[in-house]
């Protein structure tokens, strides 16, 4: 041990918690720690190992029967090279699609729970563990009125909608700054909260400066917002309607700044409106050019269909947050009906007086072309808009 005892203290430096003062006595205080920081023990002794040669391999024979005092390691994971066999890192945490568990508030991932129940064998839920577990601003919110589908007079104008749990409606800004103001609007990221009213995430912020007084803090003016992908809680976040400004998440600026190729989210159709398009879960727009000349700006949208839009409108650099919403699985029927979805009846499942598709024995196509319960041909049916002047690439072309 004296001979490698220069070595030995360079595969303890490595080791977390650890002192950096190790007398010729180490061995004696090894099964004290080994078992706690085993893992960075064994990496540091195998990199030691290989940069280090023969005097790594001795230290590997004086250390090795301490090691598996404490750990699960055998001697024999201890061989000749010092290399094979051995521990060298964490195994990184997976979720059931192959993707790395995120600790990113706003890229939450979708965890699966052990199915100790048949419907938790087919739930997969967001983790929630990094959002905000309190109660959303009292006065940004109102409590919604449910309609089960129906309008003012009564009639069913969406079909399986009814029941579902309580919600409040968070109020959003998507103007991000009024029309006609000047200078630039600073934002402080507060907290990252889920909505239950959308698929995306939305982010509280307070409108001062990051380096403002406490007392400047406590009275500034509280908004939530489409919560960007990247973003933090402590974030500066800013906007302004009569300047250009960083490309950074979360900034929103006419579309007359932006820089060509950026992706956007939260995008204006007409300037002052709010933002109308790209605002769902992991959503975003390309912007492709901007012309000075006829006042347009050209975007490529979700549905790879390219539009054109004024230069004035408002746009927010980056991606919407919680990309992974598309691999949600709510895993049972109880669950649709917490969210105020009734279930959907087949039409080849009711009676001729019921549906177009209905009646028949047994088990019958109907012999013609699907469709409505009013007649109108289904499952195929062009029901795309007709081309406007602004639409240069309609979605079905694109495709």
């Amino acid at each position: 041990q004296s001979l490698a005892h220069g070595t030995f203290r360079a595969c303890l430096s490595g080791v977390r918690g650890i002192s950096s003062r190790v007398s010729a006595q180490g061995h004696r205080q090894l099964p004290v720690f080994c078992g706690v920081t085993h893992r960075t023990f064994t990496a540091s002794l195998s990199g030691a190992c290989a940069s280090g040669g023969g005097l790594a391999r001795k230290t590997l024979q004086c250390v090795g029967p301490l090691v598996s005092m404490r750990t699960d390691y055998s001697a024999r994971s201890f061989d000749a090279a010092g290399v094979r066999g051995m521990a060298t890192s964490k195994r990184t945490k997976r979720t059931w699609y192959g993707m790395r568990v995120s600790d990113d508030p706003t890229a939450p991932s979708v965890v699966r729970r052990k199915p100790t129940t048949p419907s938790l064998r087919h739930t997969a839920m967001l983790d929630k563990t990094y959002l905000w577990r309190g109660r959303p601003v009292k006065s940004l919110t109102f409590g919604l009125r449910k309609k089960a589908g129906k309008n003012n007079t009564g009639r069913t104008t969406v079909w399986h909608r009814g029941g579902g749990n309580k919600r409040k409606y968070r109020l959003i800004d998507f103007r991000r700054a009024l029309m006609h103001s000047e200078g630039v609007r600073y934002c402080v990221v507060e907290r990252i909260e889920y909505d239950p009213n959308r698929s995306a995430m939305i982010a509280l912020l307070r409108h001062c400066k990051p380096d403002a007084p406490a007392e400047e803090k406590a009275k500034a003016a509280l908004s939530y917002i489409v919560c960007p992908r990247g973003v933090n809680v402590g974030s500066e976040v800013q906007a302004s309607r009569s300047e250009g400004l960083d490309i950074l998440p979360g900034n929103a600026m006419p579309l007359r700044y932006i820089p060509t190729g950026t992706l956007i989210h939260n995008v204006e159709l007409y300037p002052g409106h709010g933002g109308q398009l790209a605002r769902s879960a992991g959503t975003s727009i390309q912007l492709l050019e901007t012309n000075e000349g006829t006042g347009y700006a050209l975007l490529r949208l979700q549905s790879k269909e390219q539009r054109y839009v004024p230069i004035d409108c408002m746009a927010t650099i980056g991606k919407v947050s919680n990309p992974e919403h598309k691999n949600e699985s709510w895993g049972k029927a109880g669950r649709s009906r917490w969210f105020g979805w009734r279930p959907s009846v087949r039409g080849s499942a009711m009676n001729p007086v019921d549906h177009p598709m209905g009646g028949g024995e047994g088990k019958s196509k109907g012999g013609h072309h699907p469709t409505t319960p009013w007649g109108r041909k289904t499952k195929g049916l062009r029901t795309v808009r007709k081309r406007g002047p602004l639409i240069r690439t309609p979605r079905f072309k694109a495709k």
